[in-house]
């Protein structure tokens, strides 16, 4: 018999859960291909704009699935969703592993980036937003804290893993963890039992977490608003300097000299000061008005990925470049670890839970679209001038005036 303390710790529970997965997830689809950037590079000798192609490519699919897994999400359960992602995330990698050549790389990370898609972020928050009310910012603090871990834990293991194997190997490795961690945590994610506002006594439980619908927002309603609007097209912005860490971050710092253990050290250092913001930190989207905590964060992690473009190479000065390299994971994980949590929580805030996973699809079509532009766009300036300082600074301007942007975000009535 399930007690009333269990049920009480059951959001906390799906909070870690929703942690795990997004780490493995997210984690492999971000942080970790970059290794896989290098591996294709060195094997292949493909140019960097048609490896980062296929990162755009992806997200075009992504921008096209967004407002999908929402409704899926919201439809069948994030449960389902995360069963489903997880297998398919598992088949994309066992195709990286047989890549040979451009062609079959981008159906590999189309399959995966598909089961990502509909696996990990929209479904994960979207049970995590229906189990918390109150420490909602905090919730969603400990389960995207699972994005940082990707880089803090993963990271470095598949380095290793590379090393001792190779990139072929530790893909169908990285697949059967794969299946066999998003099987058993899918079922932990399910949404509470929904129960109407005049008709909750009926449950044991109903106090703590009985879930109200009735003042909540349609798809239809929060479009007519311009919070909708305003607020994924902040993520977009951030988007900029996001994708520029994700896909260039890891060949950045060894254009500038470090080793790829050296550079995975540092993603490591950012991925576990991130976790301890989102961990930790989240709070304080809970404490003061989330916009006024977006734009700080946002301000900082574009200064971030200024320094990430400015580090100069260990040859010139290897205490400068290290230390130039460290203020970068120090603070793009400061400020994307404070401002991850708060820009999704305050849809929940502004709209309500019914319709979340639907309200996030949409908003994500409008995110993605920096992450079509940025990674194709940054290979293609590499290849054409040999260095990533001025796109870099961009993309860290970009952020910063994305912050400014959310002020606008008005509550919706």
């Amino acid at each position: 018999m399930i007690t009333k303390s269990f049920y009480d710790l059951r959001p906390w529970f799906v909070a870690f859960s929703g942690m795990a997965l997004l780490c493995l997830l997210i984690g492999l689809n971000t942080q970790c291909m970059g290794l896989f950037f290098i591996a294709l590079e060195q094997e292949f000798r493909w140019s960097r704009a048609l490896i980062s192609g296929a990162f755009s490519v992806v997200r075009i699919e992504g921008s096209f699935l967004g407002p999908i897994e929402g409704f899926l999400a919201d439809k069948f359960g994030p449960d389902t969703m995360i069963l489903i992602g997880g297998v398919i995330t598992s088949i994309g990698f066992v195709i990286l592993g047989l890549v040979q050549n451009p062609v079959m790389f981008y159906i590999s990370l189309l399959v995966i980036t598909a089961g990502v898609g509909l696996g990990s972020f929209i479904p994960v928050t979207t049970s995590v937003n229906w189990w918390f009310k109150k420490h909602r910012n905090t919730g969603l603090g400990i389960a995207m804290a699972g994005v940082p871990a990707g880089a803090a834990l993963l990271l470095p293991l598949v380095t290793i893993l590379i090393e001792i194997y190779n990139w072929r190997t530790t893909a169908y490795i990285l697949a059967a963890v794969t299946f066999v961690v998003s099987v058993p945590l899918s079922q932990v994610m399910r949404k509470p039992k929904v129960i109407e506002e005049n008709n909750n006594s009926d449950n044991e439980f109903s106090d703590s977490h009985a879930v109200s619908i009735e003042d909540d927002f349609s798809l239809k309603q929060a479009i007519k608003t311009s919070a909708f609007w305003i607020i994924p097209s902040v993520h977009a912005l951030n988007g900029f300097t996001t994708h520029a860490v994700y896909v260039h971050g890891l060949i950045r710092l060894t254009d500038a000299g470090f080793s790829i253990a050296v550079a995975s050290t540092v993603f490591a250092v950012y991925g576990f000061i991130e976790i301890l913001m989102r961990v930790f930190g989240s709070f304080i989207g809970d404490l003061i008005d989330k916009r006024h905590a977006i734009w700080i964060f946002c301000a900082i992690q574009g200064l971030g990925v200024v320094f990430l473009g400015l580090i100069p190479d260990t040859s010139e000065s290897f205490s400068t470049a290290i230390i130039m390299a460290y203020l970068f994971a120090i603070t793009f994980a400061i400020g994307h670890g404070g401002r991850g949590p708060a820009i999704v929580a305050i849809r929940g805030e502004y709209f309500g839970r019914a319709n979340f996973g639907k309200i996030m699809g949409v908003g994500g079509f409008i995110t993605s679209l920096t992450g079509i532009i940025t990674p194709i766009a940054l290979g293609y300036y590499f290849d054409q001038v040999g260095d990533y300082v001025i796109p870099f600074i961009i993309c860290g301007l970009l952020t910063a005036f994305g912050g400014l942007l959310i002020l606008f975000a008005k509550k919706p009535n």
